[in-house]
């Protein structure tokens, strides 16, 4: 079997939820097939190059609007490269006009990560492109059933929906010098609430800088996008000492996750639809507390058994359960190892990667 993934980038070098499932995906299923990769370049430059061990076809582009990209030959390309089964990681509408364009040969298996959402006006007119897209599809694999059951878009091809959740590689995450650990403590002054991703404007970082003042422990803001420079001048402006520490390298992210207390995850918005970086946190041994989105976020995050989920943009209830957690050492205990006994169980990679394969294998008959 030959497998086509298609989206806008590929991690490395840009590092994103989406684009590490794909890179990951690739990864494992080269062992039971034969795996290339379709992407963007960022740059006017058609070129091809290997990525982590994958051959990558990266089309030149003429830059991006509202994030996606503007690549007038990728249909050209995307029929080029003959594939059994084409899966297009969505939203991104460059794959998904450019399928309609091409109409390549092989099965579409969509991997349905978001609705959009922030774009509702732009979907009054491209909503039909992207409807007539999905019901050419073989098969769709939302992330978890709540986002299924809660996605308008995905309830007029709802039979043809099949619920794979996403995956890390706990191996990535193991802490080989507790004394860096123990360094970070010093440093931000104790055991602390940590958030670490890309700042974008459904990640609700502005609620846990709204929420700092009454967080019984340090707070630490790790990563970087465009909503940092506004959060740094909230917490400015209302007089709280917040760290933020920029992007961190795996070896720095990693040591971060062992050594706070709780991992604070505060989305607002539908676009946030499983949550990544809070199964990063947890098996690392530590509790979430997330808040409540209708989406996969529930599911990634247990209320009362990985941590604890509240109302979205509500500061005050994102600090009370922190500091719930913080003052009961034993129940984070208990949560954070069975966190990362679920995390290790039903969320590697590997096994995520084995049951996509299996439903492309399913498609082909």
């Amino acid at each position: 079997m030959k497998v086509l993934h298609v989206y806008k980038d590929f991690d490395p070098p840009i590092r994103g939820g989406m684009e590490r499932h794909m890179a990951l995906m690739c990864r494992f299923q080269r062992q039971w097939a034969e795996v290339e990769a379709l992407t963007c370049s960022r740059s006017l430059r058609t070129r091809v190059v290997v990525r982590d061990g994958t051959r990558v076809t990266e089309v030149g582009e003429w830059g991006r609007f509202q994030s996606a990209p503007m690549a007038p030959m990728f249909p050209w390309y995307l029929r080029r490269i003959r594939a059994d089964v084409v899966v297009v990681h969505v939203p991104n509408p460059t794959a998904e006009l450019g399928y309609l364009l091409a109409r390549p040969a092989g099965k579409l298996v969509v991997r349905y990560q978001s609705d959009i959402v922030r774009q509702a006006g732009a979907m009054k007119a491209y909503g039909p492109f992207q409807m007539n897209f999905l019901e050419k599809a073989d098969m769709i694999l939302p992330s978890s059933e709540q986002y299924l059951d809660t996605s308008a878009t995905l309830q007029p091809v709802r039979d043809r929906c099949r619920v794979v959740p996403l995956g890390i590689v706990p191996e990535e995450f193991r802490l080989e010098d507790a004394g860096r650990a123990q360094v970070l403590r010093e440093r931000y002054g104790g055991g602390f609430a940590l958030f670490s991703g890309r700042h974008r404007y459904y990640k609700g970082i502005e609620y846990l800088v709204r929420a700092a003042k009454d967080i019984q422990a340090p707070v630490v803001i790790a990563g970087d996008g465009p909503e940092r420079p506004r959060c740094q001048a909230l917490a400015r402006e209302l007089g709280v000492e917040i760290a933020f520490p920029g992007m961190l390298t795996q070896e720095s992210l990693v040591a971060h996750l062992h050594a706070c207390d709780v991992f604070v995850f505060p989305s607002v918005a539908r676009s946030e639809a499983f949550g990544i970086s809070m199964l990063e946190a947890q098996v690392c041994g530590k509790p979430v507390v997330a808040t409540k989105l209708g989406t996969g976020v529930e599911f990634v995050n247990l209320d009362g058994q990985t941590g604890f989920n509240v109302p979205p943009r509500d500061p005050a209830a994102l600090a009370e359960a922190v500091n719930g957690l913080l003052a009961d050492p034993a129940r984070r205990a208990e949560m954070g190892e069975f966190a990362c006994e679920r995390v290790e169980a039903e969320f590697h990679a590997k096994r995520v990667a084995r049951m996509e394969f299996a439903l492309y294998q399913e498609v082909l008959g």
